[in-house]
């Protein structure tokens, strides 16, 4: 996995990620003082809660929250927030599933990581 860019990022517990994923945490300014764009660039946060599985050659884009127990499918492009335990993919990543929230939580108290 490789991050790019200065902006903050957070990582849960329990994290997993496939090959070739990318977090970009910068863009170029669009709307500077040049065009295409100018020799500044914009910052974002990226945060990615626990027990988080993204699939090969995801790419995250900053301003985004990956909730708790959610799975990103591979070579899905997440522009914006996916919520707990959602299941998501594609270019924009979107929710198509969610996890069984009440089988999560029992694997989750009785300590069954992987």
């Amino acid at each position: 996995m490789r991050i790019q860019g200065n902006g903050p990022v957070t990582i849960g517990d329990n994290f997993h990620s496939g090959t070739e994923c990318m977090l970009l945490t910068e863009s170029h300014n669009y709307e500077g003082e040049a065009i295409p764009y100018d020799a500044t660039v914009k910052r974002y946060q990226i945060n990615i809660e626990d027990n988080v599985w993204l699939g090969n050659r995801v790419i995250v884009t900053g301003s985004v929250c990956i909730g708790e127990g959610a799975i990103i499918q591979a070579g899905s492009v997440v522009v914006s927030d996916i919520p707990k335990y959602g299941i998501a993919g594609g270019h924009p990543a979107k929710v198509f599933k969610y996890r069984d929230a009440q089988h999560y939580e029992q694997l989750k108290s009785q300590g069954k990581f992987h």
